[in-house]
């Protein structure tokens, strides 16, 4: 999350959110009371507005964050980690939208991510739009061919399936809690890209967020899709396009963070660069 998280006793935590207004926070309330799934979710209990932030009290979950006990990539049982992403993503996919989902915004904006009655996939492509239009120009530096890899992007969204099924946007290793075994127990931060769609973006954007900043990041992506490929059967193609998509959703997701941390750009123009994204968007 784009905040603070306290232990306040009692078995409740604290979060401090730098950038979410309190009826943001209120409608991710009502989202939480309204999904379920085999793992605990979170459960926001109060809501105060500060002079500067808004604070939320909710139930500490249980549960240690994946990334801190999970074995690195090419490490001895790492897959046990990639195994427990894939639980986590096809628990949500066998989740239906709750009727909350269908008000939640995405990233900064304010309105909800799709119109009544509007499709998945055009809701997904306007998103795409507004976000290139906001700093397409620093990809367009960055990236072979920008204008023409990103009307392929388009054109590859536009043939996907419409859907309207639980999408949590953000499935981190760091938003999975999980025992000693590496077998889920909580997921937490819903907000941040939650929204009715299709479940193959969570697994795309999974695989992608699984290390996002380390050197062997496209071999955990590859390794990840023959996987997720394996066992839900989703496509391989649409699994490329999601993950594309997703790159430039979030390239500048944090921009205004108080805490100066780097934008996006640079890795989503190595994954536009990379020669499968290169050829599969040409």
């Amino acid at each position: 999350m784009q905040g603070a998280v306290f232990r306040v006793g009692g078995g409740k935590v604290a979060k401090v959110w730098f950038h979410s207004p309190r009826a943001e926070l209120e409608r991710l309330q009502r989202l939480y009371a309204e999904v379920r799934l085999a793992f605990r979710t979170p459960e926001i209990v109060e809501i105060h507005q500060g002079p500067r932030w808004v604070v939320s009290v909710e139930v500490e979950l249980p549960g240690r964050p994946l990334h801190e006990v999970a074995p690195e990539f090419g490490q001895a049982g790492w897959t046990a980690g990639r195994d427990c992403v894939i639980e986590v993503v096809a628990e949500l996919a066998a989740a239906p939208a709750p009727p909350a989902l269908f008000a939640m915004s995405v990233l900064d904006e304010s309105e909800p991510f799709r119109r009544p009655q509007q499709g998945w996939t055009e809701a997904l492509g306007e998103l795409l739009v507004r976000r290139v239009a906001t700093y397409g120009d620093q990809l367009e530096r960055l990236v072979d061919d920008f204008g023409n890899r990103l009307d392929c992007l388009q054109q590859r969204l536009k043939g996907l399936t419409e859907a309207g099924q639980l999408v949590h946007g953000d499935v981190t290793a760091g938003n999975i809690l999980v025992d000693d075994d590496l077998r889920p127990l909580s997921v937490i931060d819903f907000g941040l890209l939650s929204m009715p769609g299709d479940p193959v973006f969570d697994a795309a954007s999974a695989a992608a967020l699984y290390a996002l900043w380390s050197p062997e990041t496209r071999a955990i992506e590859a390794d990840f899709d023959v996987a997720i490929t394996e066992r839900l059967g989703y496509d391989a193609d649409d699994l490329l396009t999601y993950r594309a998509v997703h790159a430039l959703l979030v390239g500048n997701a944090h921009d205004a963070d108080p805490f100066g941390r780097d934008s996006g750009v640079p890795l989503t123009a190595t994954l536009l660069n990379d020669p499968l994204y290169a050829d599969f968007l040409s």
